[in-house]
């Protein structure tokens, strides 16, 4: 199987609005981090190649009850992704336990 990089386009539209279209390929190189602060809202960030996304509330620190709708629509989709991974996946191989004899799996 080939690996398709991570990628990032501009398209322009009628009017010249803009389309930022970002495609993020999960690898063991891609950075994923959420900042959490006291006093704003937190700040989930995605870094591979070219594409850098950042995603937090609209607001400066103020934080809506939509803001948390939205969250939770993030993690559902999220976790809707992850299993649809694990329903593909090939079953994880159990390794030797060396406390068991003979280096058995536990």
């Amino acid at each position: 199987m080939t690996a398709t990089a991570t990628s990032a386009s501009i398209r322009f539209g009628e009017g010249g609005t803009a389309n930022v279209q970002c495609y993020v390929r999960l690898t063991a190189s891609t950075c994923i981090r959420c900042c959490t602060y006291d006093d704003a809202a937190p700040i989930l960030t995605i870094q591979d190649g070219p594409a850098d996304i950042t995603i937090t509330n609209p607001g400066r620190g103020e934080v809506t009850r939509q803001d948390v709708i939205s969250g939770r629509l993030l993690a559902e989709a999220v976790n809707r992704y992850v299993a649809g991974l694990e329903r593909l996946a090939p079953p994880a191989r159990q390794t030797a336990d060396p406390d068991q004899p003979d280096g058995q799996a536990a």
